[in-house]
């Protein structure tokens, strides 16, 4: 905002005038307290930014691990699916002899070389999700978690990404 004054206005009084009948002078106390290591500090201002930095680097790098394992973990299960979708009649019919649950689990680990957890997420997956349709809807999802999990990594590995994502937040 510019203000241009007439040359025989006063300049100082307009500009107290300005002050006291709105917001453009506001001041307000700070006292810049925290508890570092245990124990209370006043810090400086430069000093309290960086700590806070710091703190957002180390939540975010928590963060982002967290999604990554998450994200690895449905990769996982997906190449399950996958594997399921490519060889359904042998899955049916491996789930069709077994006995129960946990021999079904064992067979399909055994037959098709998955983890408890791919085994586990097939049988409690429905046979209407193996159609054909499905089998494309979790490929896409396969890559899209593929996508995350590289840009994840990609965050992790590079501390300039970090505080992009923490200027960005």
């Amino acid at each position: 905002v510019v203000l241009e004054l007439r040359r025989d206005a006063p300049a100082e009084i307009v500009l107290n005038h300005l002050y006291e009948h709105t917001p453009l002078e506001t001041s307000f106390g700070v006292i810049n307290l925290c508890i570092l290591e245990g124990r209370p500090r006043v810090l400086p201002l430069r000093e309290l930014l960086d700590l806070h930095l710091v703190h957002r680097r180390t939540t975010i790098t928590r963060r982002t691990t967290f999604d990554l394992r998450k994200t690895e973990e449905r990769l996982h299960i997906l190449e399950g699916f996958l594997t399921a979708i490519d060889h359904i009649d042998e899955v049916i019919r491996l789930i069709r002899r077994s006995k129960d649950a946990p021999t079904a689990e064992a067979s399909l680990m055994s037959q098709f070389l998955l983890s408890s957890e791919q085994a586990k997420a097939i049988l409690d997956m429905r046979l209407s999700r193996l159609t054909a349709l499905e089998s494309e809807t979790i490929e896409a999802e396969r890559t899209e978690k593929e996508a995350l999990a590289k840009r994840l990594r990609a965050i992790l590995a590079d501390p300039k990404l970090l505080d992009g994502l923490i200027a960005e937040e």
